[in-house]
């Protein structure tokens, strides 16, 4: 395999010969060996080196070199423009380099907007190429710039044809902030003699290295969730444009070879058509022809897979187009050594470009193909949905602020939700008319409905390279159905109410003000009052409270904001109307503090509220995603500050000043007996610990709670053969599955929560047995616990009946543990809301 290239003095030949290390660490890459072949440019057109001082491949390009050279591209080229769509969560700029003949360039607005008439459209066949999703597999990065140079410069005629035929849209950095963090890591430590040696620095980044954005989420999961900037900026531009083909460029293991799908046949997701797996395999020939020409290795239908829709290669294919996954091994840095002989920056990025303009190549001889398939393509969902004995779902939630970012993410998928006008019950489920929506089968988007509707359990292939559910309704906790013809036809249903702000129900006064914990923004409206210094109190039993001479009954968990004066009061008014009506929170004013029936305002029953001062362990062992979505949680949505610090140094951590030790799932360091006692200290002294997965294990390890871990029995031979290796392993393990819960909806835990049981995402198959103890139990794995996805009869017999949240006093303290994580990818707000409660309620328990 080729590796790194000598520079020829005289660059008229193509450059396929394999240099030794020693003479390839001391040369550099030139245009000719990224393209293979000499090629006449426009000499007006400015070169990707003119902005870097070097040749791409050199040194690893950062997020402002290459916004530097596609804006210097566009002012140089008049098949060239460059729009920014959006900014990263570290205020990058996130830009779309449009390449087409001069004459599609000008009419760009007119054909984005004739993209609204998918059956009719006649223009130009539109490709997208995405680069480096994942920031530390940057040899799309860089040959994003190369490809870009070549379309806008290169005199070449089947060029020529190609941007008079297609419209080539290229998003250059997927992940800015991502790259940013690995471009300077791998730059920092190359020398001028390169360093193969993967034991070195320049190859083994710091946590949490730059395969994830700002929060440490991994944005090649986001597409379908949309919780990023980045994502939500380019899903919207996804669908303005409707691309008939996407690649979507990565890296792999540095000892791996070349990739392209199509995937292994048998994972594919049953919702995409055979037609859209044969295209992707014709197009592949393309692939093929290129790296045989490079002499590079390769392979495809193996390893990766298209069953979840929520990646850069998927996400495509459930909204009309192909989208093509490609992996090139790693170099992690400039040079590293592999099985298969060093392996250079410039060779991954000349593999990233041949198969770009491989796809390119498709997309011109393949056009009418290809945009025949997107027209049939939606001709053929709306027959599906015709033949569907389901017409529609319905869903509902006392918790508005869930339905609001539910509804968020369907609108932002193009999907129409109408809203229910009148009261409705089916199969003893009830729908209250204004807070129940309802998402019709016949439309547009009635293929990507079902992916996010159904919950599916069986399946052709047990084995997935990601989750294998991922159901909206259950991840948001809502009450929902499927409708068929019968119970769809009548349903009085109107258009969306545009959101308001909530309403302030008092009279001057009031002497305490109420806020219902039934709305997931609630927890943001405590926050913000806390900061203002106002008192704040829970509710641990119900109550029934004149409102403006009504009497009106508050449940428990509700929050009671006293004030002692007039000053105080209208503090707290201008606070409510300034910082909580605009969060969609109603607040009432209480006539009195005297209750009609439960408690009064003064009772020992309400528990006093503190600002949470939490601590969040990260670094080496800890998983950077579960401790990006703790982050990101409190940061973002309920606006607690997080101090962070490693889990390294837990031994010697001043735990006084915080309120809260939060651990996710990860590997901590041993204690011994004195550094435990001083936690347990902590613990007595009012501290509060909140464990998720892995760190559940550790505190059983430590003895720090009573519970315990239920031991997977030891399998017995059943002589299968070899060929059935993988399948007898994927019967062990749960890689995403929706496991339903039994909550108690007494606890503190479960305040806000109104429906009695809880859809959790499990990943791993770590089982804790039952206590044997009263009152700790917050949440069991129900008799019947798999609601969507994949888990083996085995785990699912292992898992029934058992707990899946626990919390326990210690001392004055609390242990809370989850054994699953409730904070899945940023968007499972139903299991969220517990994750929240532990957080203030620990006084409760």
């Amino acid at each position: 395999m080729i590796r790194i290239i000598t520079l020829l003095v005289v660059m008229t030949l193509s450059l396929a010969t394999t240099a030794s290390t020693t003479d390839a660490v001391q040369l550099k890459p030139s245009l000719n060996y990224y393209f293979d072949q000499s090629i006449d440019y426009d000499d007006q057109i400015i070169t990707p080196q003119d902005v870097l001082g070097h040749q791409v491949g050199e040194w690893h390009v950062r997020p402002d070199q290459s916004l530097a050279f596609f804006n210097a591209l566009a002012k140089s080229s008049s098949k060239v423009e460059v729009k920014q769509i959006g900014r990263t969560h570290e205020n990058r700029p996130l830009i779309t380099a449009y390449i087409s003949s001069p004459e599609n360039i000008a009419k760009l607005d007119e054909i984005k907007a004739s993209r609204s008439n998918l059956q009719d459209y006649q223009g130009p066949t539109l490709v997208w190429l995405g680069y480096s999703v994942h920031g530390n597999e940057a040899s799309g990065a860089n040959a994003a710039l190369l490809v870009a140079y070549r379309l806008a410069a290169s005199q070449e005629p089947w060029i020529q044809e190609l941007l008079k035929n297609t419209v080539v849209m290229i998003d250059p950095m997927l992940n800015p902030d991502g790259l940013d963090r690995f471009a300077n890591w791998v730059n920092r430590y190359k020398g001028q003699q390169l360093v193969a040696d993967s034991d070195s620095a320049e190859h083994n980044e710091e946590w949490p290295q730059g395969r994830t954005n700002h929060y440490w989420f991994d944005l090649n999961r986001d597409w379908l969730l949309l919780q990023h900037p980045e994502s939500q900026a380019r899903v919207e531009h996804f669908y303005q444009w409707r691309p008939h083909i996407v690649g979507d460029f990565h890296e792999m293991g540095t000892n791996a070879t070349y990739f392209f799908q199509p995937g292994v046949p048998s994972r594919q997701n049953p919702l995409t058509s055979q037609q859209n797996f044969d295209l992707t395999n014709e197009i592949a020939k393309y692939h093929a022809q290129a790296l045989d020409k490079l002499g590079a290795s390769y392979y495809s239908k193996e390893s990766f897979d298209d069953f979840y829709y929520g990646k850069g290669s998927t996400f495509p294919d459930i909204n009309g187009g192909i989208g093509i996954l490609f992996e090139q091994a790693s170099a992690r840095g400039h040079l590293q050594e592999s099985v298969h002989g060093d392996l250079s920056f410039p060779f991954a990025i000349r593999n990233q470009v041949a198969t770009s303009f491989s796809t390119l190549k498709a997309s011109l001889e393949l056009k009418d193909n290809l945009q025949q398939y997107q027209k049939d393509f939606f001709y053929d969902w709306v027959w599906k949905s015709s033949q569907d004995p389901n017409k529609a779902a319905i869903f509902t939630a006392q918790d508005k602020g869930r339905l609001q970012e539910l509804l968020r993410l369907l609108n932002a998928h193009q999907i129409l939700v109408e809203q229910l006008q009148g009261d409705r019950r089916f199969v003893n489920k009830f729908y209250p008319a204004g807070s129940s929506y309802v998402v019709k089968f016949k439309q547009q988007q009635y293929g990507l409905i079902k992916a996010l509707f159904e919950a599916r359990t069986e399946f052709n292939d047990n084995t997935f390279y990601d989750v294998s559910a991922w159901t909206f309704p259950l991840a948001f906790n809502t009450q929902y159905q499927l409708l068929d013809k019968k119970q769809l036809q009548g349903l009085p249903l109107v258009p969306i109410d545009n959101q308001s702000d909530g309403q302030l129900m008092a009279d001057e006064k009031a002497v305490a003000y109420v806020i219902e914990w039934n709305d997931f923004r609630a927890a943001t409206a405590l926050i913000r009052t806390l900061k203002q210094q106002f008192i704040a109190k829970v509710s641990n039993k119900s109550f029934s409270l004149p409102v403006n001479g009504e009497l009106k009954t508050f449940s428990a968990g509700t929050l009671v904001i006293t004030v002692g004066n007039k000053l105080e009061r209208e503090r707290l008014v201008e606070l409510i109307k300034r910082d909580i009506l605009p969060l969609g929170i109603n607040v009432y004013g209480a006539d009195t503090g005297f209750s009609q029936q439960g408690i009064d305002l003064g009772s020992p029953s309400l528990s006093l509220l503190s600002m949470p001062k939490p601590l969040l362990l990260i670094g080496d062992g800890v998983s950077s995603y579960e401790a990006g979505e703790v982050w990101h949680l409190l940061d973002t949505r309920v606006e607690i500050p997080v101090a962070m610090q490693s889990a390294a140094d837990l031994a010697d951590i001043d735990l006084s000043k915080y309120s809260h030790l939060l651990m996710v799932n990860g590997r901590y360091p041993a204690l011994d007996e004195k550094q435990l006692e001083r936690l347990k200290g902590w613990l007595n002294n009012g501290g509060n610990l909140v464990a998720t997965r892995g760190a559940v294990r550790w505190l059983i390890d430590n003895k720090l709670v009573s519970f315990e871990v239920l031991e997977a029995e030891q399998s017995k031979s059943t002589h299968k053969q070899f060929a059935e290796r993988d399948d007898a392993f994927a019967e062990h393990i749960i890689g995403g599955a929706i496991f339903q819960t039994q909550l108690d909806n007494s606890h503190p835990l479960t305040y806000g929560i109104e429906l009695d049981t809880l859809a959790l995402t499990k990943s791993g198959t770590t089982v804790l047995k039952p206590a044997n103890q009263d009152f700790v139990t917050v949440a069991s794995y129900t008799q019947n616990p798999l609601v969507a996805g994949y888990s083996s009869q085995t785990n699912i017999n292992r898992i029934k009946n058992t707990p899946a949240i626990l919390a326990q006093r210690s001392g004055r303290g609390t242990i809370i543990m989850f054994n699953d994580n409730p904070n899945f990818r940023g968007y499972w707000l139903g299991s969220m809301r517990l994750y929240i409660n532990s957080l203030f309620f620990n006084g409760a328990l």
